[in-house]
């Protein structure tokens, strides 16, 4: 019987891989995105501005297009099985990446591929190229603060811990751009305490037993979402490392089930 990975590498009308489609669908989505914003950002501008900003636009969208042609080239690569092939041409890619754009482009491609190959070799590409602004650091962040949300609230294995799975890239490269930021500000969980006592279950994802008093310190004893309310309805927009130190700004409980409550704190640094 054919399995489901096999049957996932079956072409698609004889064209494309289903991991080759996703990946191509997210090349054009990227691409038609940033041709559409020169466009409307020109079209705001006086006549002979206008005019000028054109040729530059006409440069800039065959700039594109010439790297569109280069990742398409590189799909057959990029969906192998074998995974040295796959990393060896996403990093070749980047290394012709000119602009922030083409690198936050290949960063969709490779998470949309679910090829963990191509998402640790982005990983590691983006935390170890020291050109990037902070502007690129932030938009790679909201993408994947995105992505982790949804995911999150599909997930009935964190209804109530909110501990994140350390294991996946996705998570390491945000909580490395969290940890990078100048300063924090949000809403973690630290765990389930009985009604009326201070005292946090085994849950808990602080390296105190108790709960802490506001204006105190508190030490991560896991990798935790940061999120921007507290309670699990809030965005993530972080996740903190363990062993990070925060300070306790704000408490909040709610009851989850008879005679237990969730004690979620807003955390700075």
């Amino acid at each position: 019987m054919t399995s489901e990975t096999e049957h996932k590498q079956k072409s698609v009308d004889g064209i494309f891989s289903l991991q080759g489609l996703q990946i191509f669908t997210a090349i054009l989505v990227s691409f038609f995105g940033a041709v559409t914003s020169w466009q409307s950002y020109t079209a705001a501008q006086n006549a002979q501005y206008t005019s000028n900003r054109l040729k530059e636009v006409e440069q800039e969208t065959q700039r594109i297009q010439e790297f569109a042609k280069r990742i398409q080239e590189q799909l057959p690569n990029l969906t192998a099985s074998s995974p040295a092939k796959a990393k060896i041409a996403l990093a070749s890619l980047y290394a012709l990446a000119n602009k922030e754009s083409d690198k936050s482009i290949l960063f969709t491609v490779a998470i949309v591929s679910e090829n963990e190959a191509l998402r640790q070799t982005i990983s590691d590409l983006i935390l170890s190229d020291p050109s990037t602004s902070d502007a690129f650091k932030q938009d790679i962040s909201s993408k994947l603060q995105k992505r982790l949300t949804a995911q999150s609230r599909e997930s009935a294995s964190q209804e109530q811990t909110d501990k994140t799975s350390r294991a996946e890239t996705e998570v390491r490269l945000l909580q490395q751009l969290t940890s990078d930021r100048p300063t924090i500000s949000g809403w973690i969980y630290l765990g389930k305490a009985p009604t009326g006592s201070n005292t946090l279950a085994n849950d808990r994802t602080i390296k105190a037993a108790t709960i802490p008093p506001i204006k105190g310190t508190i030490e991560a004893n896991t990798s935790i979402n940061l999120r921007d309310l507290g309670g699990r309805q809030g965005n993530i927009i972080g996740v903190i490392a363990r062993n990070s130190k925060l300070t306790v700004q704000d408490l909040s409980k709610h009851r989850i089930d008879s005679g237990y409550e969730a004690v979620w704190a807003k955390v700075s640094r």
